[in-house]
């Protein structure tokens, strides 16, 4: 009977310890579990947060793209007069032509108060004017287009009757702040009225 109940004893022994033995085995097993979701939730955060820097990083080159598109939009287009009409001269000095009516100024880089075009962008730039004038015996009708003081093109014609038509075109590199307008001509007479006849134009073609 001693060894008989001693077996029993034994055989709920061994029972009881494969339960512990099992259920230590489950817990185990969840703690694997639990650290693997650990570093799995690790790994995501860590893609979450490099996904939020590309996102920043691409939302300023976004930016700086949208900033560069809007200085590479430059064009300007003016007449002399924004009102009333007449002759403009003669003088006996070179006179700047500040061209106050302003059909578009894309960009705002012609300032209408001092006729003067400043280049916001190193790049190159197309101008390009026409000057009309009343015939007369002693009075031409011209003016020289300027760059920093510089002259570059002349447009003049000379006629003693009817219109006197000139114009010039130039195509040339600015750097940024170069300042481009135009001076009319010693002794001649220019006019302009509400048919914009004497006319200045610029814009970028692309920017260097």
């Amino acid at each position: 009977k001693m060894v008989s109940s001693l077996s029993i004893s034994l055989m709920i022994g061994s029972s009881i310890l494969n339960d512990k033995s099992k259920a230590l085995g489950s817990i185990l097993a969840q703690a694997t579990k639990t650290r693997e979701l650990e570093q799995l939730y690790q790994a995501q955060g860590d893609e979450l947060q490099q996904i939020k820097i590309r996102t920043n990083s691409t939302q300023k080159q976004v930016e700086v793209l949208k900033r560069e598109g809007e200085v590479r939009q430059v064009a300007f287009s003016a007449s002399l007069m924004a009102s009333g009409g007449g002759d403009i001269g003669p003088f006996n000095a070179y006179t700047s032509l500040i061209f106050r009516n302003v059909v578009s100024n894309i960009g705002n880089a012609y300032n209408p108060n001092t006729g003067f075009f400043t280049a916001p962008v190193r790049g190159v730039y197309h101008f390009n004017y026409h000057i009309y004038g009343h015939g007369h015996s002693s009075h031409g009708s011209g003016a020289v287009l300027v760059k920093n003081g510089e002259y570059i093109f002349m447009a003049y014609e000379h006629q003693t009757t009817l219109g006197a038509n000139s114009a010039n075109t130039v195509t040339m590199l600015l750097e940024l702040g170069d300042v481009v307008y135009l001076l009319q001509r010693v002794n001649t007479r220019i006019f302009d009225d509400q048919l914009h006849y004497t006319t200045f134009s610029g814009l970028l073609l692309f920017p260097l």
